[in-house]
């Protein structure tokens, strides 16, 4: 009776230090991707630093491949970055639905540029991070195309642009790549360039108020 009684505590431990475990994984990861690239990833070294063995690895993540989409992946939900689309996507009126998608991405890219860098050279020249980062590259464009969408609807995307351009033209100038070198030259984080943005993005689709 006592060992049935102790068993959901056992179990809750048991998931607590799992997560615990896979927590210390994608953080050792995530400094020796920065540090040394993926190709050059030892997941001796991750293991060594998350205190784990390699077989753990194996066991969490099944590849390096399946670490670096980990990796990624926990990024994404450390900046609630899909919560926060959500909610952009939720606003009523398409235009203050469009500002806060682009504001919501410029906050993401600041969650963590060091990383981000890396993981979006790494996909320009490694076939392998490029299936990672694609992926996710091809979500954010979607995202995207719906906020534009909306606006197509209520007859705001300016000439000479259609819908499917520009979403295109939206997407690319708030890509990480993009922002980043603006943040870059003109010293700012990249969750204050959302005015600066929108004020580029007039140019495709028409923000005002009406």
């Amino acid at each position: 009776m006592e060992q049935n009684e102790s068993k959901p505590g056992y179990e809750g431990l048991r998931a607590r230090g799992v997560q615990r475990t896979r927590a210390n994984i994608l953080t050792a990861a995530r400094q020796h991707l920065i540090a040394s690239g993926y190709r050059n990833l030892s997941l001796e070294h991750v293991a060594t630093d998350a205190d784990v063995t390699r077989v753990t690895i194996y066991r969490q993540f099944g590849s390096k491949l399946g670490l670096l989409d980990a990796v990624a992946e926990d990024l994404a939900q450390r900046a609630g970055l899909v919560a926060g689309m959500h909610a952009a996507a939720a606003l009523d009126d398409p235009v203050a639905a469009f500002r806060a998608m682009v504001s919501e991405t410029c906050r993401f890219w600041s969650t963590d540029p060091d990383l981000l860098r890396r993981l979006i050279s790494l996909s320009a020249v490694d076939p392998e991070a490029h299936r990672v980062i694609s992926s996710r590259e091809k979500w954010r464009f979607d995202q995207v195309a719906l906020f534009v969408t909306r606006l197509a609807e209520a007859d705001r995307v300016r000439s000479p642009f259609d819908t499917h351009g520009a979403g295109v033209t939206v997407a690319a100038a708030i890509s990480f790549t993009t922002c980043d070198d603006i943040a870059t030259r003109l010293q700012l984080d990249h969750d204050r360039l959302d005015d600066l943005l929108l004020s580029l993005l007039d140019g495709v689709v028409r923000l005002d108020q009406r």
